[in-house]
């Protein structure tokens, strides 16, 4: 029912991942892993439910279809056991803009918002952009895992107003465990500080892992939390930019909502369509998508042991997305950029992410074996040939 192995081109179907101006064509066309959008067509409930609404042929200002804020939290529950009142939740075009929003809601110029590092690019921009003050809390490698540094976490606390978090963890593919989401929110409890949580990778967590919404804690944490989510990873729909924002407290929900008019930030009718059919009739699709994934994930993760010893893969415990570390390489920051590239690969460079010491790279896996195959061959010659 579901062939993600089937190849679907995406070229000149204004995919940003595909464009040529960023791959190139003929035959020096790069194989891309780099954006974070996968290569598999949505479910098909999600297509007939756009179909419909295009035979409408009316395209007009629109709420969110009946039963979506309801389809959203009965999502989070079936899934993730985290009990959602459809009143909590609020809809914005994209988690980008939701992070947005929360920062000019929550907090006032030159204030003090903590990220973890590496982390996903926007939420330096975000904070930076809007006149805030980034408090970096780095992340401990040990032993080829990511892990808090709790004691900085602390210190940095006593300055921050908001927590912008991201679990789990893009770029490196931490799924954190429930001890270290408590130990999170007990020192923002102390401090004050608003949590907010980007959990748009949530669906898609590996064996032996789960993904424990933030706010499920406790109501006192559920109270100082906003969880961002979308259907955007796991069905494919990224381009119809639809989040789910889901706040517990009234008053925090009050002043999203307030900072959300003055942004004009409604999403528009196919977003929330595809939104409530995904979240709806999306389970097996999801159940299966995750399977496939796992098995690429694997795949790749033995390929670059065995053929790529090289380069040094942190297994992600979720998403679909690979964090290597090419420091043996001896190739470092632009000249890495210009290695992959030569190798026929476009990769997302890791001082995007906050990566300071510029040997890391980000490889996205969400794709079909065969295409992930070819690209893994062409990194292990371009290395064979860096060696000789």
């Amino acid at each position: 029912m579901y062939d993600f192995d089937k190849i679907i081109d995406r070229r000149g179907k204004n995919s940003a991942k595909w464009d040529q101006r960023f791959i190139g064509k003929g035959e020096k066309e790069l194989l891309p892993f780099w954006v974070a959008d996968t290569d598999f067509p949505a479910p098909s409930a999600v297509q007939k439910a756009l179909e419909e609404c295009v035979r409408h042929n009316i395209y007009g200002y629109a709420l969110p279809p009946e039963g979506c804020e309801q389809a959203a939290a009965d999502w989070q529950k079936r899934r993730h056991g985290f009990e959602v009142q459809p009143e909590w939740v609020t809809f914005t075009g994209g988690v980008d803009a939701a992070l947005a929003t929360a920062v000019c809601a929550y907090t006032r110029q030159g204030d003090g918002v903590l990220i973890q590092t590496p982390n996903y690019t926007p939420f330096f921009e975000t904070v930076k952009n809007n006149g805030r003050k980034v408090l970096e809390n780095p992340l401990k490698l040990v032993n080829g895992r990511y892990v808090p540094d709790f004691e900085d976490f602390a210190h940095k606390a006593k300055e921050a107003k908001l927590w912008m978090f991201c679990n789990p963890q893009n770029p490196t593919g931490r799924c954190f465990t429930k001890e270290e989401l408590e130990r999170f929110a007990e020192i923002c409890l102390e401090n004050h500080v608003i949590m907010v949580s980007d959990e748009i990778h949530g669906d898609i967590v590996y064996e032996g892992n789960t993904h424990v919404p933030l706010a499920s804690l406790s109501p006192k944490i559920r109270a100082r939390t906003l969880t961002c989510t979308s259907p955007s990873k796991t069905f494919s729909v990224a381009g119809l930019g639809a989040s789910a924002v889901m706040i517990a407290d009234e008053e925090l929900r009050r002043q999203f909502m307030e900072e959300k008019e003055k942004r004009c930030l409604n999403t528009n009718v196919f977003g929330l369509t595809a939104m409530k059919a995904a979240y709806t009739e999306g389970d097996e699709y999801a159940d299966r998508l995750v399977s496939y994934l796992q098995r690429n994930r694997d795949f790749a993760l033995d390929y670059i042991k065995r053929e790529i010893p090289q380069i040094h893969a942190m297994t992600p415990e979720a998403t679909f997305l690979l964090w290597l570390d090419c420091g043996e390489l001896g190739i470092r920051g632009e000249e890495l950029e210009k290695f992959f590239i030569k190798a026929g690969v476009r990769l997302s460079m890791g001082d995007a992410y906050g990566d300071r010491s510029r040997k890391f790279v980000r490889f996205n896996f969400g794709c079909s074996r065969m295409l992930l195959k070819q690209g893994l061959e062409r990194i292990a010659r371009a290395v064979e040939r860096e060696k000789a």
